[in-house]
């Protein structure tokens, strides 16, 4: 494991209290927007003022308890890495959807249901992952931080229902913004580490000098206590059929999501990182599993890995796993403390835009660079391109959408289950006539490297391998055939792949390769004949994470095997 540039604190590391501090304070302050989905979910069941808060309270339980959960190091629980949960879209739809089913008792039960879905799910994520390759985990990456820009963009401009742009909006959103950018770019130290959330408090000191902060949140008439506990007398759980295949579909796409995320904290924790670490996904998603069934067991909408969170961790270089567990302890602590509530409601929006806008930058390149990382040929294209224009158009025209048929509104209703849902289906039918083992027969005196690059490249691409594993195949293959020569019969190639490796297996007539496992002393190459080949064999168990050599009748084969 190579530590990245820029990177402060990895995920072992425990930075001083002051930063530990300030890092889950910004941290919180970006996570309160999620908040807003349980208050949908709230008003639309008609729940009173008083249920609302008592929602609100309860959500932020969920969100402490969600992300201590994600953030652990256990054989079976947890990410491992720094990773918060946090409300999402993923399921609104189908929240409304039930609740206009069956009421609030409903949404509390199917929430139940898709969390244990997911922790069913996470067992089989190594089976499934031809199914669901790191291409299309950077796609979904992509596309959350499309989405996050677009609701960013759309807080930050202030556009009522006739269309039109608020100034004061624009103005709040921009001194935030900017001042997050400035601190990020050209600061250093404890600036550049919390920029978001002093660009949060220029956006909060905006808001008060235009008047746009609702004072009335932070100060109610009925007044806040110090200290109250959240009444459950409003709760209730109950289960319909119908809501199954919406809740499903959730599920499988914020199992989607936080394996991108996962994958993204991951890859921020190490400059080397090239696959998934399959044993934090597994426990991640039981962990978002767990997370969401606690979810509706308390009084809210299912919950999910924040990207908004582990982009911000990108980008102030703070991803240690000790603030998560810091942000997991103060809100549980904070749901019982009311003004704490109404604090995080009343954040502007604009100031919201700014936060949404500025960390979506991160997680969308984050997510580009983890589809380019793969070869990709005009069948991985089709997939990939078509499923991020759908995932845009579903947010442009969502007119258009609104007037889909009942059972598809929670598919169409939001871009990243929308834009899951068609990149998990075309790459299956994609998958169609593509070739798993591959064969190429050279006469002899026709070897030439040109011919095996195109060979491994162009299936390479076919199954969407990583370039860096085919071109070490390519390396491998090209030197069995130099150490062969010129022998008197053909040569076949025969590749395969499974996701998890890329096997080349090289036969040809002649005697075996030679595979030393220590380098051979220069006396002992140029004391014999077979110097130069016990060389070449070395360099060869170099190259491959595995290799072998024997002999079958009057031919050879050497395989050689990539792990992926």
């Amino acid at each position: 494991m190579k530590r990245p540039v820029g990177l402060l604190y990895s995920a072992e590391q425990v930075p001083p209290p002051t930063i530990l501090g300030l890092s889950a304070l910004q941290q919180m302050a970006a996570m309160q927007v999620t908040l807003l989905f349980p208050i949908i979910v709230a008003r639309e069941a008609g729940l009173t003022a008083t249920q609302r808060m008592d929602v609100v309270s309860l959500s932020m339980l969920a969100i402490g308890v969600g992300t201590i959960l994600l953030c652990l190091r256990s054989r079976f629980i947890g990410s491992r890495y720094f990773c918060t949960a946090g409300f999402t879209g993923i399921y609104l739809g189908p929240s409304l959807f039930a609740l206009h089913q069956g009421g609030f008792a409903l949404v509390l039960g199917m929430t139940v249901f898709a969390g244990v879905m997911q922790v069913a799910i996470a067992p089989l994520l190594r089976r499934l992952r031809p199914l669901l390759p790191p291409e299309i985990t950077g796609l979904v990456i992509a596309i959350i931080g499309l989405s996050l820009a677009v609701l960013g963009v759309r807080y930050a401009l202030g556009v009522s229902s006739g269309g039109t742009v608020n100034p004061a909006h624009c103005a709040i959103a921009g001194i935030a913004l900017t001042t997050m950018v400035v601190l990020n770019i050209w600061a250093s130290g404890l600036l550049k580490m919390v920029c978001v959330l002093i660009g949060i408090w220029a956006g909060f000191a905006a808001s008060m000098a235009l008047g746009v902060l609702d004072a009335s949140a932070l100060a109610p008439r009925e007044g806040l206590g110090l200290v109250r506990l959240p009444d459950i007398a409003h709760l209730g759980w109950s289960f319909d059929i119908s809501c199954v295949v919406p809740f499903t579909v959730a599920a499988i796409a914020a199992t989607l999501r936080i394996m991108g995320d996962v994958s993204n904290a991951q890859r921020l924790d190490d400059a080397d990182w090239v696959r998934p670490n399959f044993g934090s996904l597994t426990g991640a998603v039981a962990a978002n599993g767990m997370a969401s069934a606690f979810c509706g067991l308390v009084g809210s909408p299912g919950i999910n890995s924040y990207s908004t969170s582990i982009g911000l961790a990108g980008a102030t270089g703070i991803t240690s796993r000790s603030v998560g567990f810091a942000v997991g302890i103060a809100f549980a602590v904070l749901s019982l403390v009311p003004i704490a509530g109404a604090t995080l409601v009343a954040m502007p929006a604009p100031v919201i835009g700014a936060v949404l806008f500025f960390v979506s930058a991160f997680i969308f390149t984050s997510g580009i660079q983890m589809v380019t990382a793969r070869m990709l040929d005009p069948r991985k294209s089709t997939v990939i391109g078509f499923s991020f224009a759908i995932a845009v158009m579903a947010d442009i025209y969502r007119d258009v959408f609104a007037g889909a048929p009942p059972f598809l509104k929670p598919i169409v209703d939001n871009a990243l289950v929308l834009g899951t849902v068609c990149a998990v289906l075309l790459n299956a039918i994609m998958r169609i006539g593509v070739r798993q083992r591959v064969r190429l027969v050279l006469a002899p005196q026709q070897f030439n490297r040109e011919t095996v690059e195109q060979f491994l490249f162009e299936n390479g691409a076919r199954w969407a391998a990583r370039r860096d594993v085919v071109s070490r195949a390519v390396f491998g293959v090209v030197q069995v055939l130099e150490v062969v020569g010129q022998p008197d019969g053909d040569i076949e190639i025969e590749a395969s792949f499974d996701e998890f490796s890329l096997n080349v297996r090289v036969r040809y007539p002649g005697k075996p390769l030679l595979i030393p496992e220590t380098k051979p002393t220069p006396r002992e190459i140029v004391a014999s004949e077979d110097g130069e080949r016990r060389l070449a064999g070395y360099l060869l168990r170099r190259s491959a994470d595995r290799i072998g050599c024997r002999a079958v009748g009057e031919r050879s084969e050497v395989d050689l095997h990539y792990e992926h």
